[in-house]
């Protein structure tokens, strides 16, 4: 019997954040005895040289539009993902008999509405990753998209058998939304194993932050931050910037390859778009320090970032604010260096006392390292989904 994905595609070979939890999700899963299988309806690659049904990670799985690459005519790509969609239909109904449970990761309302129909008639349990309140997110939001935001956001409860979510926040919404749902909290998960063999990189000179280009107000805070470390001497090494689908929004690109222009420190700042993930875990490695600034906005407060797990298994200091689930998990001082406030005065403060304490430094990192390998370690919620998918 199978525990399938449904709707987010671009596994394996996306490295966003939701594509990187739902791989740990499944490969927890497979490791738990579990038979994982992902579906993907829409071509995202522009080159799939493999056939419709493949393995990664051990995991099978399988593309159902006709066309296994991205189309560039704009017709055709909206007639494969209708292929896609049909053939998704096609696969379910016909291993209907051999599906146990389906576990839904997508933005889409109407997809949710969909699948939880096709749940009933097909017989298998529906359980929805919840990630994010959809509504506190407002990065070039249409009319549209905030319609299906607050669908989602107030109504998601009520069309499945089970919800998986990521952080405190939304788990106290879900009590208060629907106090009969069962609920498992996995928080920011990441295979600390990907880290072992090359874990001795020694350090370079700079600090990392990474992160997709819909957050281009949080990568202005970190280079005016940086700006001011180095007016002051704080600090004397460079920025690295490591940001996602970068080459998705020209205007936020341009906005962003301005500001760095602008700035007074711009040959030592490092810019890197669409980092393949293991260039990206090499680069974590070689960081003196990562930082993962988290607004007191509901769209952070309500989320637990992906990359928090990851910068855990470099085994690198992490700064941060001391706010959600970043409070709920470490300790200033002792696991993370945490801001009281997201503002470069708290975050200038802050580094400024702890960047010349190296020991100090590096008791922070064992520490965090230690908090993600005991709560954010992908193994250990593989047994426990399991059973909570059993128990439904």
């Amino acid at each position: 019997m199978f525990i399938i994905h449904l709707g987010s595609s671009g596994f394996p070979k996306e490295t966003t954040a939701i594509i990187q939890r739902i791989k740990l999700t499944h490969k927890g899963l497979k490791l738990a005895g579990c038979n994982p299988l992902i579906i993907s309806k829409h071509s995202l690659n522009q080159t799939e040289k493999k056939g419709k049904l493949n393995r990664c990670y051990g995991i099978p799985y399988i593309l159902t539009s006709i066309l296994l690459t991205r189309p560039d005519n704009f017709i055709i790509r909206k007639l494969n993902r209708f292929s896609g969609y049909i053939g998704e239909l096609v696969l379910l109904v016909k291993k209907r008999k051999s599906i146990y449970a389906a576990i839904f990761s997508g933005p889409s309302f109407i997809e949710l509405v969909h699948y939880r129909f096709l749940s009933k008639i097909l017989h298998f349990k529906l359980i929805i990753q919840y990630v994010e309140l959809s509504s506190a997110i407002t990065y070039k939001r249409k009319w549209y998209e905030f319609i299906n935001a607050r669908l989602l956001d107030n109504y998601r409860f009520f069309f499945c058998d089970g919800i998986i979510v990521i952080s405190e926040f939304l788990k106290n919404r879900v009590y208060l939304k629907n106090n009969k749902l069962p609920l498992i909290k996995i928080p920011a998960i990441c295979d600390f194993e990907e880290f072992k063999p090359i874990i001795t990189i020694p350090s370079s000179n700079y600090l990392m932050y990474c992160g997709a280009i819909g957050y281009y107000s949080v990568i202005e805070f970190v280079i005016d931050l940086y700006s001011k470390l180095r007016k002051s001497d704080c600090y004397q090494g460079k920025l690295l910037l490591a940001i996602g689908q970068g080459d998705r929004d020209k205007d936020m690109s341009d906005k962003l390859y301005n500001k760095i222009n602008e700035c007074e420190f711009r040959e030592s700042i490092m810019l890197f778009t669409n980092v393949p993930h293991q260039e990206l875990i090499n680069k974590y490695l070689s960081a003196e320090l990562l930082i993962v600034p988290m607004r007191n906005a509901l769209q952070d407060i309500a989320g637990f970032h992906h990359k928090v797990g990851e910068y855990c298994a470099a085994q690198k200091p992490i700064i941060s604010t001391n706010l959600g689930e970043m409070k709920w998990y470490f300790q200033d001082g002792v696991s993370a260096i945490l801001a009281e406030e997201y503002t470069i005065e708290s975050y200038y403060t802050k580094l400024c006392e702890i960047l010349p304490l190296k020991d100090k430094l590096k008791v922070i990192a064992i520490g965090g390292h230690k908090v993600g390998a005991e709560k954010l370690n992908y193994l250990i919620y593989g047994e426990k989904l399991k059973k909570f998918i059993d128990d439904l």
